[in-house]
């Protein structure tokens, strides 16, 4: 069985093996951190990557990931061994001594960067409920990333690798908050987008 491209069935996951046998030495010898070489190589070697011109250079499509779909498993498998990881850097007792840490810097860095940054969307054209949705996003960091780079550079341990460690965790605590807001908001849109398509309506077009 072959995919859209023309490559084997194991082909995509043959390049994801590769690139992270690869990468990991190159960045480990320009000293940066592997999770900044696997994010380089998955926007290089992705589907909007290198491998939207293998339609014109078919050869391409033995040296990049045609179809995400097959590599999700492992996609999940890692997202289960960084939960994994959290646990055990967390624990109830380390949570009650970051208390203030996680609801007070964590929860004043999500809120602060959502004021500030809706602000801005505000000020290039975008409605309150669209800039609140998007700096609400964008005031979140991703754990996958940083939690990796803080354990390979042995911080976690200290002032700054507990107070990165805190904001992480309150903003993995807002996230189901965060999407009940962007519930309501698009709600209230487009309760107010129906209402004023109703008021701007003209008197021939009411319904009898």
């Amino acid at each position: 069985m072959t995919n859209g491209h023309g490559g084997g069935e194991y082909k995509d996951l043959v390049v994801f093996l590769a690139a992270a046998g690869v990468m990991v030495p190159l960045v480990n010898r320009l000293k940066i951190s592997p999770i900044l070489g696997f994010l380089a190589a998955g926007v290089l070697l992705g589907p909007d990557g290198l491998a939207r011109f293998s339609d014109a250079l078919p050869w391409l499509s033995w040296a990049t990931i045609s179809d995400p779909g097959q590599l999700a498993q492992l996609s999940e498998l890692g997202v289960a061994f960084l939960l994994f990881m959290i646990g055990l850097e967390l624990s109830w007792e380390r949570l009650r001594a970051l208390r203030r840490l996680v609801f007070g810097l964590g929860l004043m860095q999500v809120v602060a960067c959502t004021v500030v940054l809706a602000a801005l969307f505000m000020l290039t054209g975008q409605p309150l409920a669209g800039a609140v949705v998007l700096g609400m996003g964008l005031a979140l960091s991703s754990t996958a990333v940083v939690m990796p780079v803080l354990a390979e550079r042995g911080r976690l341990k200290g002032v700054v690798g507990r107070s990165t460690f805190a904001v992480l965790l309150a903003q993995d605590l807002s996230v189901a908050p965060i999407l009940i807001t962007v519930t309501v908001l698009a709600a209230l849109a487009q309760s107010a987008g129906l209402g004023e398509a109703s008021w701007n309506r003209p008197s021939w077009a009411a319904p009898c």
